[in-house]
């Protein structure tokens, strides 16, 4: 009965929490936390590796039970642990960080394309993006992230959300949900964003990196045969499009499900090892994983309705110091009477030649309506390198050239750099 009530309690503070968010990532105040490098769950910030992945699918804690002998930030207490036993007559016990949950990404570009008059010319984009991450636990159960994002257009953004964690197999998140793990912008090593990510619907008012707004997700990880590899799923509704004012803008609610399988490399929610293993670098997890995912959701442009779903799927493969990704998108879209049925795919890859210097190139398709010949297609290649000059500091040099020919004359040069701390 105890335990029934207390869930009953818990998913009401969670609902009374729930602000926005958007998908999860380690940050630096979790390296303060632990007294470790961001290599531990970083391929190169913010792109996550094998073990970062397992950190977050334990709701921000070490795997396998570790997490109370790696902290080395000792937390606050809320209370004696013997008040379990004696509730509802005491508040349950839990604590909160030790020093303030808070880490800063300062990011800043140089640009060389057709900015000014048509002409190639060169300008600075400095600051571009000030993010303040606040990220951490709060006992055994609860775990939260969030975001406020200034851009150098005076734009302001903020994201929240809060998990209850019953198990690395089942959490309940409330707050901003979506696919952000289909199109993972923030964990790219890319100045330029997914083309999948972009893909709008036919009125223009959806996108798949706009989530589901506000909403409920649960989502979970399991280890596969001998703790390697593993399943992840998710599955959540939402309020769909939204703008500035307004949470919600049409009645019905957007509804999502991901589901990954991993084979080999180090389990979906680790091991007893901490890293992959004793042998492998931190950049290195041998395995293939390979998923998909479907959403369904209403919009409104003009008081018309425009109905739409994604269905998509993935493949992430390690090979030694070699990542391949790719992911295929189609979106349809029905408005004013007219179908439309978009496709959008990329493959990347990235090889690391030294832990502080990758390799990278991604090729994207993008075509808006594959019905329709009078649409433009956009059809991209982007190599870059990366150089990684501290863990927390990374510098980056990306070229953008448009394959089709009526737009040869957009490539660009990108120079960024980010500060994490």
């Amino acid at each position: 009965m105890k335990s029934t009530f207390s869930f009953v309690l818990s998913i009401l503070l969670l609902t009374g929490l729930s602000l926005i968010v958007e998908e999860t990532q380690a940050i630096p105040s979790f390296a303060r936390k632990y007294k470790t490098s961001c290599s531990t769950c970083h391929y190169a910030f913010p792109k996550l590796n094998a073990f970062g992945k397992a950190f977050k699918n334990n709701g921000y804690r070490y795997p396998a039970g570790q997490d109370p002998e790696m902290t080395k930030e000792e937390p606050v207490s809320l209370g004696a642990d013997a008040y379990k036993k004696v509730w509802p007559n005491a508040i349950w016990p839990s604590d909160i960080p030790g020093t303030e949950p808070i880490a800063i990404n300062a990011i800043g570009r140089f640009h060389y394309d057709n900015a000014v008059n048509n002409s190639k010319s060169g300008y600075f984009e400095i600051p571009s993006v000030f993010d303040f991450f606040y990220g951490g636990t709060l006992g055994d159960k609860i775990s939260y992230f969030g975001e406020v994002e200034l851009t150098n257009t005076a734009d302001v953004e903020y994201q929240f959300a809060v998990n209850y964690d019953f198990a690395p197999g089942f959490h309940l998140k409330v707050g901003k949900i979506g696919l952000e793990d289909a199109t993972p912008d923030h964990l790219t090593l890319t100045a330029t964003d997914y083309n999948v990510g972009s893909l709008q619907n036919q009125s223009g008012t959806w996108q798949l990196t706009d989530g589901a707004g506000g909403g409920m997700q649960l989502w979970g990880a399991v280890n596969g045969p001998g703790g390697k590899g593993g399943l992840t799923y998710s599955v959540g509704i939402g309020n769909g499009q939204s703008d500035v004012t307004n949470f919600d803008l049409n009645k019905k609610k957007d509804v999502y499900g991901r589901v990954t399988y991993k084979i080999g490399g180090l389990g979906e929610t680790g091991g007893t090892e901490g890293q992959a293993s004793n042998q492998s670098a931190f950049y290195i997890d041998n395995s293939l994983r390979f998923g998909g995912f479907a959403y369904s959701g209403t919009a409104i442009s003009d008081s018309t309705t425009d109905k739409f779903s994604v269905v998509g799927g993935d493949i992430d493969w390690w090979f030694q110091r070699l990542n391949l990704t790719a992911l295929v998108m189609q979106m349809k879209s029905k408005y004013l009477g007219k179908d439309r049925t978009s496709l959008a795919y990329f493959i990347e890859g990235n090889y690391v030649i030294y832990p502080w210097l990758i390799g990278r190139a991604r090729y994207e398709y993008t075509d808006t309506d594959i019905h329709d010949n009078s649409n433009q297609v956009a059809n991209n290649i982007l190599p870059g390198i990366v150089v990684m000059l501290r863990a927390n500091v990374r510098l980056s040099l990306e070229y953008l050239k448009p394959l089709d020919k009526s737009r040869k004359a957009d490539d660009s040069l990108i120079f960024q750099f980010n500060f994490a701390f």
